[in-house]
């Protein structure tokens, strides 16, 4: 009963040592690292790809206008990773940001992905 104990024990002990050694690797362009800029002159050295959009609507306020506009770079920010883009360049005036029924918001933002 011992030699099973003392046998569990040392699995147990070395598949833990083993997960704590492996590290997960995020992609080279995760969209954590994509950058959202608002001037062209930032993004004049970089190779223009498609242009992003994304809109997100809402019946019920139960957040403030920023965090829906945070909540949608994020969404573009995750589409553009996935197309392997490193920097959106938001188009301010194809955006847009309404107010409906007094509690809904609807905020499209329009952008291009560009690549270094």
């Amino acid at each position: 009963m011992k030699r099973l104990f003392a046998s569990f024990v040392l699995v147990l002990s070395i598949s833990f040592l083993m997960a704590q050694n492996t590290t997960s690797v995020e992609p080279q362009t995760s969209w954590k690292n994509v950058k959202v800029v608002y001037e062209a002159s930032e993004v004049a050295n970089l190779q223009q790809g498609e242009t992003l959009s994304s809109t997100i609507n809402t019946s019920l306020n139960f957040g403030t206008r920023a965090k829906f506009r945070e909540n949608c770079i994020e969404e573009l920010k995750k589409e553009a990773a996935e197309k392997g883009y490193t920097v959106i360049l938001i188009n301010e005036e194809a955006s847009s940001e309404k107010r409906f029924n007094k509690r809904g918001f609807e905020i499209t933002l329009v952008g291009k992905g560009y690549r270094s």
